[in-house]
């Protein structure tokens, strides 16, 4: 098998085949499954995109570390159909005109979310790229009563969503 740590956190693990280890990513794979195309903001090392596109969802990765991508691809299996866009998520969430069935946001600088992506603007910016009945599904890899959760879940309410939390916290996140 193979992990992708950035200091404490894993980020990745995966099999030999590229098959994903990690609880977390498991659970945003269940539920992103339904999708038609999902934009996954932040790569690592590929596992959520991978898995998704195994089962026929079109997946376009954004990573502002461009290295992310040959590293998903070389040693952690990335599939050549994940289209990966190098760039920083929340320009291209303000600048694109595309819209995605589903969103998944899995954006950390080591174990925590940057402060950048808890701005006010955030649910406008995502509800502008997800289709009309999409699915916005957001990693915060912290408990449900943290101060980061409980601002992302009132930010997406600001902008008429229903937002819900799943707990999926296990030993092999962060």
């Amino acid at each position: 098998s193979r992990r992708y740590f950035d200091g404490p956190a894993l980020y990745t693990h995966v099999d030999a085949q590229g098959g994903n280890l990690l609880t977390y990513i498991s659970a945003m794979e269940r539920v992103l499954a339904g999708a038609s195309t999902v934009l996954l903001l932040g790569t690592a090392g590929g596992a959520l995109a991978t898995q998704l596109s195994r089962t026929g969802v079109a997946v376009t990765a954004v990573d502002d570390w461009l290295a992310a991508f040959e590293l998903a691809r070389r040693w952690f299996h990335l599939p050549d159909n994940v289209e990966c866009i190098h760039a920083d998520a929340l320009d291209l969430l303000r600048e694109t005109d595309r819209r995605w069935a589903a969103v998944a946001i899995d954006v950390f600088h080591g174990v925590e979310i940057p402060d950048e992506f808890l701005t006010t603007d955030i649910g406008h910016l995502l509800t502008k790229v997800v289709e009309p009945g999409g699915l916005i599904v957001w990693n915060v890899a912290d408990s449900q009563e943290s101060y980061t959760a409980r601002w992302i879940v009132n930010a997406l309410r600001l902008q008429g969503l229903r937002p819900s939390m799943v707990s999926v916290m296990d030993v092999d996140v962060g």
